[in-house]
């Protein structure tokens, strides 16, 4: 049992009506049938309902001929039309077939076998053309709302088609309709290239270019278009050269801007290099020599106490500048150390190493340290400056230790997922993370009111961190203590990205 078929018969013939209306009931099992006698009915029966199929007699009372066939092609909105003709209207009934008739059928030789094919194959072939249609409109909106352009140019140079938005990039307003591409429009510098680039395209079916090129709008200035050539001069359905293109000039100027400001980063990089070398080679004479002569002169014999403490201002003045210059020749160091190889530093060693080396400090200090290197004892890094950053950090926690309380320095390392996780932690005087954590390895940055610190500890130690790819992090409390997490890459995946 199939779908119910819902059928209209236009027909004044009662006859020829209740024939045909016999031939369908012999073929169809569900079958919905609605007749009218003339074409105003008709057209008010599919205002009201949409039909599977229309039968249309060529003569009828109130219209018809070609006027018959139009109004109902017209109102049948999806639904195909056949036409039921005689042997006289025969030649008139092909010529229906330019209007959207589906199919004719002479109702002398009309049996039901001819009757369903005719239907079967008409409602097959309507369902094909309304999806083509579909697929058309489809197409076109796409085309006609994209923000490229689209035109098919032949190979003549001559504009078959150009989408909406197309005319728009390139203010073209075409006055017939086969408008040669203007070449004379394209800047002079690219015009050589875009022509020979079609040419070339010609003589390739199926072949792509993309073009960047300068093109003159109506402003009488140059745009940046970039476009995308592709010969189907051998594809039936195009027959021509699809240019797709859109404007790029904002991209281009983009591109310029950011361009120069490279340039001009390159050279003020350039220039503070030269000045940093100046500062910290070209003053090390000079401050040496103050030194020297600081060192030379003896207060003994200077009697005048004003003169005693200006040489005292004098004296501390010299090693404060001696002492920023060692500073800024450090963070010069490693600024420009690029090329430093990387071995398995063992984390153990590097801990004591730093422990001998503050040994004087640490003596003078009520403080525990512990350790646990257990999960991971070792790092792909460089010797000196993790040596370097566990000095900072140890110096640091004994500097800022809480005279109330016995300083405790936790120095634990473990895995973390792809990472090595390096945590340093103390209970010292703490800070105040809502108000420094913008700062806190800022150069020459201080936290504490005290006159032995520079603030270039922390500096130097995240300079050392992240100029090798690990990253440090930071977390404190005020009268709890300090706790920084350094976070490196396992050796594997160093290697891969060093």
């Amino acid at each position: 049992m199939g779908d119910m078929i819902k059928i209209l018969i236009v027909e004044d013939n009662v006859g020829d009506f209740m024939l045909v209306e016999e031939y369908l009931k012999e073929v169809y099992e569900l079958l919905e049938i609605d007749h009218c006698w003339r074409i105003s009915e008709a057209i008010n029966y599919l205002n009201n309902k949409i039909y599977d199929i229309v039968l249309l007699d060529l003569t009828l009372p109130d219209s018809n001929g070609q006027l018959s066939v139009q109004e109902i092609v017209e109102q049948s909105k999806s639904a195909p039309v056949i036409v039921l003709t005689g042997y006289a209207d025969k030649n008139f009934a092909i010529e229906t077939m330019h209007l959207g008739v589906q199919d004719y059928l002479i109702k002398d030789e009309v049996n039901a076998t001819i009757l369903l094919k005719s239907i079967s194959y008409s409602i097959e072939r309507n369902n094909i053309q309304q999806q083509v249609l579909k697929n058309e409109k489809r197409f076109r909106s796409i085309v006609e709302n994209s923000t490229d352009g689209f035109a098919l140019i032949g190979p003549d140079g001559s504009i078959r088609d150009l989408s909406p938005y197309g005319k728009a990039v390139i203010d073209f307003n075409p006055k017939d309709d086969s408008v040669l591409f203007r070449a004379e429009l394209l800047h002079p510098r690219h015009r050589k290239m875009v022509v020979q680039s079609f040419l070339e395209i010609l003589e390739h079916p199926g072949a792509m270019k993309r073009l960047e090129f300068k093109y003159k709008s109506s402003e009488d200035e140059y745009r940046w278009i970039e476009s995308t050539l592709h010969n189907l001069l051998k594809d039936p359905s195009v027959e021509a050269v699809v240019l797709n293109y859109r404007d790029i000039t904002a991209r281009k100027l983009e591109e310029e801007e950011r361009k120069n400001l490279i340039n001009e980063l390159l050279q003020s990089n350039a220039d503070l290099k030269q000045f940093s070398y100046i500062t910290t080679h070209n003053l090390r004479a000079p401050v040496t020599n103050l030194l020297s002569i600081v060192e030379l002169l003896d207060l003994d014999k200077i009697t005048d106490q004003q003169t005693k403490e200006l040489f005292d201002a004098f004296k501390f003045s010299a090693f404060q500048l001696n002492d920023t210059l060692t500073d800024l020749m450090k963070i010069l160091f490693i600024r420009q150390n690029k090329n430093i190889e990387l071995k398995e530093v063992d984390f153990e060693s590097v801990v004591n190493k730093s422990i001998q080396e503050l040994s004087s400090q640490i003596a003078h200090a009520d403080i525990m340290i512990h350790t646990d290197f257990s999960e991971a004892p070792s790092v792909l890094f460089d010797q000196n400056y993790l040596e370097n950053i566990v000095i900072n950090l140890l110096s640091n926690a004994i500097k800022f230790a809480d005279a109330n309380r016995t300083l405790e320095v936790n120095i634990v390392t473990k895995n973390e997922n792809e990472n090595t996780i390096f945590e340093f932690s103390d209970n010292g005087i703490g800070m105040d993370m809502a108000r420094v954590k913008d700062r806190i390895f800022g150069l020459y940055q201080r936290f504490h009111d005290r006159s032995d610190s520079k603030g270039i500890g922390l500096y130097l130690v995240h300079t050392q961190v992240t100029a090798l790819g690990a990253k440090i992090s930071v977390e404190s409390k005020v009268n709890e203590g300090t706790k920084f997490v350094i976070t490196f890459k396992h050796s594997d995946s160093i290697l891969d990205n060093y």
